[in-house]
């Protein structure tokens, strides 16, 4: 019987910000060896309904439904239920099998290092924005709508466009070894109200903490938890730090990631101008949450004993 995997995602009002997710879904792709697709919930297309449909056309008897989320939160257990419900009903032919989101699988760990591993400035950070005019949707509820990025101001074609959301960073041999003795490791985090959703981001970080890559590592949540993202910053700086790898642990290029967490760094880097602060990737960018979603769609494909 065909096959097929949908990635739900919830969908950002940045244009470009699902980029990542779409080569995610190619890796997944050739990985699993059965047609892999996006559907959103709100903002981004094609919404949720639609891919579905789309898989249906494609012939897709059995869709296997993995949250691209890092914990299993709000959208996960409230928006999603509703809509596999809704498209059982409209597809009745078809089965629906719902899998985790990525919570604090095992190569978790492995993911947060490799991305610290991959630095930028802040300048080259900010480029993120500039990848939002390749893929402009004409959305006045981009940020950066009729801004001087804008696809539709003139301006924008005086701006050199780097796709920073989908190449690599720049790999940062010195976090490779034993730990750096004034290196510290900032784990930027949304945050959630929920005590469950939070514990998976620290067991993930505490496994990253035994890799001892850094001298210091800490979590800072940018709302709903604490400590604040200026607190943890504050928190490895009176620990030693004169240098600051901050990750975001987030899966999209939307507003948090391209503007609010960097800006948290630019503040800090001119209160403390003696320490060196730097980005490393958000996770959406590394490869190897591809295997970490086909060993999620495998394990849900077990459960009903149609492993890919």
């Amino acid at each position: 019987m065909p096959q097929s995997i949908i990635l739900f995602s919830h969908g950002s009002v940045l244009c470009g910000a699902g980029e990542s997710l779409l080569a995610m879904a190619r890796q997944l792709e050739e990985l699993a060896q059965c047609p892999v697709g996006v559907g959103y919930l709100n903002y981004s297309e094609p919404l949720f309904d639609d891919a579905v449909a789309m898989a249906v056309a494609d012939g897709a008897d059995e869709i296997i439904v993995l949250p691209y989320f890092l914990v299993a939160g709000y959208f996960v257990q409230q928006q999603l239920p509703p809509l596999i419900d809704a498209m059982q009903q409209r597809y009745p032919q078809v089965r629906f099998r719902v899998g985790e989101p990525l919570r604090a699988h095992a190569l978790m760990p492995d993911i947060v290092l490799a991305c610290a591993a991959r630095t930028k400035t802040m300048k080259e950070w900010r480029a993120l924005w500039q990848v939002a005019p390749e893929y402009c949707r004409d959305d006045g509820a981009c940020p950066l709508y009729h801004s001087s990025l804008c696809a539709n101001n003139i301006a924008v074609l005086e701006i050199p466009r780097a796709k920073s959301a989908l190449i690599p960073a720049t790999p940062d041999s010195s976090m490779h070894g034993n730990a750096q003795t004034s290196t510290a490791l900032l784990v930027m985090v949304h945050g959630s109200p929920q005590e469950e959703s939070n514990n998976d981001v620290y067991a993930v970080v505490e496994k990253v903490k035994t890799s001892q890559k850094y001298f210091y590592t800490e979590v800072g949540f940018l709302e709903c938890n604490t400590p604040s993202i200026p607190a943890a910053i504050e928190n490895c700086i009176a620990a030693g730090a004169e240098r600051m790898v901050a990750v975001p642990y987030f899966l999209h290029a939307g507003r948090h990631v391209a503007d609010d967490l960097p800006r948290f760094l630019e503040d800090a880097s001119e209160q403390y101008p003696q320490v060196e602060f730097l980005m490393g990737e958000y996770l959406g960018q590394e490869p190897l949450i591809a295997k970490v979603l086909l060993d999620l769609a495998n394990h849900t494909a077990a459960t009903f004993s149609r492993p890919l």
